[in-house]
């Protein structure tokens, strides 16, 4: 052994300590009477990235999938508003968005806070500075019909991730919904209820680490990278509350 692992230690070792330590913890979550296999595969996934769901978490949710064009719907809703915001009006006319917002009954698919944007001036500094946030929602509601699996570690959604979301993953400014949805294939029920579950075991970590637990990686700032865990887990968990308002989606952990 050299003289700098003797002093060091070496990387080699500290990863095996490290799987060590990981698989000394998912033991502790084997032993939950509750636990499934579906929880145990998501916790091994955090424990890899370096968060710690709490093993109090209950495994037997209610979760009942909307109708694919409800989702769709929500999708394109985001994007009206995106639009609204950050496409100036001599590129893309107040008329255009407002008629694709009417036509595909939109406006059910707004939150409250959003409803307004469509009465704002286009140029709303302050609520450009906000719409980064409905990026995360986007995410993984573009995801269920066909675009990348939404990212755990916190990072923000780009805005050329956006645009490429608007051009393909989104129904065209003068098209029909109903008709855009019936061409689009989803992912499986199965494989929504696991990444929604999934994020919820993130967002545990998260709302931990923001009251000072030690229980998201070392980099990861619990506000910030934590806002974008909750956005997106938003969105996964509204997908699975079919009758239940945006606004009113739980959230608890």
């Amino acid at each position: 052994m050299s003289i700098f692992k003797k002093i060091f230690g070496s990387s080699e070792n500290e990863d095996q300590s490290k799987q060590t330590t990981q698989g000394n913890i998912l033991e502790t979550y084997k032993n939950i009477p509750w636990m499934t296999d579906l929880r145990l595969e998501n916790i091994s996934i955090c424990l890899n990235a370096g968060f710690k769901p709490a093993t109090s978490l209950p495994t037997d949710l209610e979760r009942q999938i909307r109708p694919k064009v409800e989702i769709a719907k929500r999708l394109n809703a985001i994007k009206a508003i995106v639009l609204w915001l950050m496409v100036s009006e001599q590129d893309l006319s107040n008329e255009r968005i407002l008629n694709f917002v009417v036509t595909n009954g939109l406006d059910l698919f707004l939150a409250e806070d959003e409803k307004h944007i469509l009465n704002s001036p286009r140029n709303d500094e302050e609520l450009r500075n906000m719409i980064g946030w409905k990026f995360e929602n986007t995410w993984p509601l573009a995801w269920y019909f066909g675009y990348n699996v939404p990212d755990i570690t916190g990072q923000m959604t780009t805005g050329e991730q956006m645009q490429e979301i608007l051009i393909n993953y989104t129904c065209p400014l003068d098209g029909k919904i109903e008709d855009w949805v019936r061409t689009k294939e989803t992912v499986s029920d199965e494989d929504l209820k696991k990444k929604e579950d999934l994020f919820y075991c993130l967002h545990n970590a998260v709302r931990s680490a923001q009251l000072g637990r030690q229980t998201v990686p070392p980099t990861f700032d619990p506000v910030g990278n934590g806002g974008v865990i909750h956005e997106r887990r938003h969105s996964l968990t509204w997908m699975l509350s079919m009758g239940i308002e945006w606004d009113e989606t739980d959230l608890s952990t």
